[in-house]
């Protein structure tokens, strides 16, 4: 289904993933159609429809038309990976970007992506993301966002990698805001690994893989895209929760990618067991004042929110299937 007609071979493919959220995917559409290129740079939307309601075809015919063809793609079951593989599939252009369904982008936000990933030369690049909340404010427990921003100061295409020195403290090697080589970062049966596809990481299963394999990757310095946090994610107890998911991803990755996954295990488990127990007793010290004294409450819940990632550590080979608690 597209709005406009496919006048030109696109030079990007654009795939979002969809799931449960029509209202935020027509957003995410809307804010791409307006603002992806200042200067005709030629692209094509693919959606990957994951929810089971089937609604991208809907959403999508009540854009106005456009330039930009998009087509809807059924992704089923419900799985992040199989979304973002049946993304890949249906793209036609050599450089493949990716949106999700609660971004909405900055203008010429495709054109930097594009520039960045030619002038650095690597096989992909990672963008920054900004939350906007739900109720108009970071929640009390986190009032600078840092848990839900990705940004960080370095210039425009340098690199950076998932792993070792070359990783950029407070960047996550997530999907949302990126743009990769086709060629050269899709060439498995199943770039995204349908085991991570319930829990999250999969996307730094790929990064981690194509790294070893000796790809490179890029920062991006322009603007970055809006994340919408719905009051459901800005919840403590689900961010703990997701904490624990987050761990148990980080390790499951690391040790999934290790060539003696044994040995791998060892560290990451004895970090972990350090990381929670450590962190928790700070928590458990500062929960009961924080009835009272809102730095004590601040404290509290920072620290169990890490006690918790270190848990998940120490805690992974049954990943949390935090993928299918997204609402609507």
């Amino acid at each position: 289904m597209a709005p406009g007609p496919v006048s030109t071979t696109p030079a990007v493919s654009v795939v979002v993933c969809t799931y449960n959220r029509p209202l935020l995917l027509e957003a995410t559409l809307r804010s791409c159609l307006a603002n992806a290129t200042r200067h005709d740079l030629p692209y094509e939307i693919v959606v990957a429809d994951n929810s089971p309601s089937g609604h991208a075809p809907a959403v999508v015919a009540k854009l106005p038309p456009a330039e930009a063809p998009i087509r809807c793609v059924p992704s089923h079951p419900p799985n992040i990976s199989i979304a973002r593989n049946a993304g890949l599939r249906a793209a036609r252009a050599p450089l493949v970007a990716f949106l999700d369904d609660d971004l909405e982008v900055e203008p010429g936000w495709l054109d930097a992506l594009h520039a960045t990933i030619i002038g650095a030369g690597t096989d992909g690049v990672i963008g920054g993301l900004v939350p906007v909340f739900d109720g108009g404010a970071p929640p009390d427990w986190d009032p600078s966002a840092s848990r839900f921003t990705r940004v960080c100061g370095l210039p425009d295409g340098a690199p950076i990698a998932p792993e070792g020195l070359l990783r950029p403290a407070g960047v996550t090697f997530a999907t949302a805001n990126s743009i990769w080589r086709a060629a050269t970062c899709f060439m498995d049966e199943e770039p995204y690994a349908p085991r991570f596809g319930v829990s999250g990481g999969e996307d730094f299963d790929l990064s981690l893989r194509l790294h070893r394999r000796g790809r490179s990757f890029a920062w991006c310095a322009a603007p970055p895209v809006r994340e919408t946090i719905p009051l459901q994610r800005q919840d403590l107890r689900y961010q703990l929760r997701r904490a624990f998911s987050g761990g148990q991803v980080y390790a499951g990755v690391v040790i999934h990618n290790a060539p003696a996954k044994f040995a791998a295990a060892l560290p990451v488990m004895a970090a972990g067991l350090a990381q929670g127990v450590v962190h928790g007793l700070v928590a458990l010290a500062c929960w009961p004042a924080g009835r009272f004294s809102a730095a004590a409450r601040l404290i509290a819940a920072r620290q169990g929110v890490t006690a918790l990632s270190g848990f998940g550590k120490l805690l992974w080979w049954r990943l949390v299937r935090l993928y299918h608690t997204e609402r609507g």
